[in-house]
């Protein structure tokens, strides 16, 4: 385990520093091992310090929120402990109401920087560097590995690039603040690294939303960094531990808005609001304009990752218009679902089809389901009615009898999902 002492190191910050001495005058060299200001790491070998490290135990807890300001430009680094679940990573950012900054989360190697927004096509337009809307922000900064610069719309940040001699930050437990390397970089922004909302937006600058998937226990440290090399910067980010994202049933995707009933579950991500961690999280149920969509409930995968917009039809209802993993309409959908008629009766208990001398109720009310068999099976969605605008409520429903075995179905939750099929022989 690691020990506080007090060193001395040459130079002039830690991470330029050649050696780690004993005593002030510098005459006895520290004995060669691992040494961390709680900020990086830096093996001392035979008297000479390597290459710093990022020290990962020194790394925030997630469940955390941090914010920053300061006067001068600079580039943040953090290092976040995700612990040993996994799921979907959630990570909201406030650039405040003027100067815009670049956010980019590194996990298990693998750098994130996709970002959408409460209302964003609903109010909130996400636009480039060239003023171009996009559906959200970072969409054409995929795969270069480099921040995506959200927040409020200012043409400077772009003609003021390149940006030099940028001092480096990396926040610190031991004073909940981001505290300085002593190191300086350089920083290019490029049009398509942009993805502002515009001055005309509702909220001009938004609390904005990135899904960053665990996927392994073992990985546990995530980097979050901010790039901010406008002059008075100030940010405000939070991170959630890994959990499952909620998730809604759904049609299966498709090219028009024509009803139809649910037949798959979908996952999301809520927006929020607020200009201090934590955040005001939105309470949605089903997903709304400018949330994130996805196919797996760790955010892996998102639905409908392309240019052409397609449809998720919700309980038969509601059209979801859904591009680029963004939900960016949402209406009533046009003409009626396709289901299959077919008897059962109202909700009774398991005795009464099951017990001893049971006599269940008998089939005789019209319901209407999304399978293609007579009866519905596990996985089809049973509605009240033919346009399929009522989901069946939870509750187990006796299908046919008299003689031989009674069948019945189950319902669970509110979506009329059916989760289980079965037989019994009444005695």
């Amino acid at each position: 385990m690691a020990t506080l002492q007090i060193f001395y190191f040459d130079g002039t910050s830690f991470a330029q520093a050649n050696s780690v001495y004993d005593d002030p005058a510098l005459t006895t060299l520290a004995a060669d091992g691992f040494y961390s200001n709680e900020i990086i790491t830096r093996q001392q070998l035979n008297g000479v310090l390597l290459n710093a490290q990022p020290c990962a135990s020194c790394a925030v807890d997630c469940g955390s929120g941090i914010n920053a300001s300061f006067s001068d430009p600079g580039f943040f680094d953090a290092n976040v402990n995700l612990a040993n679940s996994t799921g979907a990573t959630v990570i909201y950012a406030y650039m405040t109401s003027s100067i815009p900054d670049g956010i980019i989360a590194n996990y298990n190697n693998v750098n994130y920087n996709r970002l959408t927004a409460k209302n964003n096509h609903n109010g909130v337009t996400l636009v480039e560097g060239n003023n171009v809307q996009v559906d959200y922000a970072g969409i054409n900064n995929q795969g270069t590995n480099l921040p995506t610069y959200v927040g409020n719309q200012d043409a400077d940040l772009l003609a003021n690039s390149p940006y030099s001699n940028i001092d480096e930050y990396s926040y610190s437990n031991a004073t909940n603040n981001y505290v300085a390397t002593g190191q300086t970089r350089s920083i290019t922004v490029s049009s398509t690294q942009i993805g502002f909302a515009t001055d005309a937006s509702t909220i001009p600058s938004p609390v904005f939303t990135m899904v960053v998937p665990k996927t392994e226990v073992s990985v546990t440290n995530i980097n979050v960094q901010i790039f901010a090399p406008d002059t008075g910067t100030a940010f405000d980010w939070e991170i959630l531990c890994p959990v499952a994202l909620p998730s809604f049933q759904g049609s299966n995707l498709q090219l028009t808005d024509a009803c139809a009933a649910n037949a798959a579950t979908y996952y999301f991500v809520r927006n929020a609001t607020g200009i201090n961690p934590p955040f005001t999280k939105d309470t949605n149920t089903t997903p709304e304009v400018g949330n994130f969509v996805f196919t797996q409930p760790d955010g892996s995968v998102y639905l409908n990752d392309t240019n052409s917009l397609k449809y998720v039809i919700v309980n038969g209802t509601t059209a979801l218009g859904i591009r680029n993993g963004v939900v960016v309409s949402i209406a009533s959908c046009s003409g009626s679902p396709s289901l299959t008629s077919f008897l059962a009766s109202p909700s009774q208990t398991f005795n009464q089809i099951c017990g001893p001398g049971a006599v269940p109720a008998q089939p005789n009310v019209a319901y209407f389901h999304s399978g293609s068999a007579a009866y519905p099976i596990a996985g089809d969605t049973v509605y009240t009615t033919n346009a399929g605008t009522t989901a069946l409520a939870a509750g187990l429903y006796f299908t046919f009898g008299g003689g031989g075995s009674n069948t019945y179905f189950e319902i669970t939750g509110n979506q009329g999902l059916v989760t289980n099929v079965t037989s019994c022989i009444p005695s």
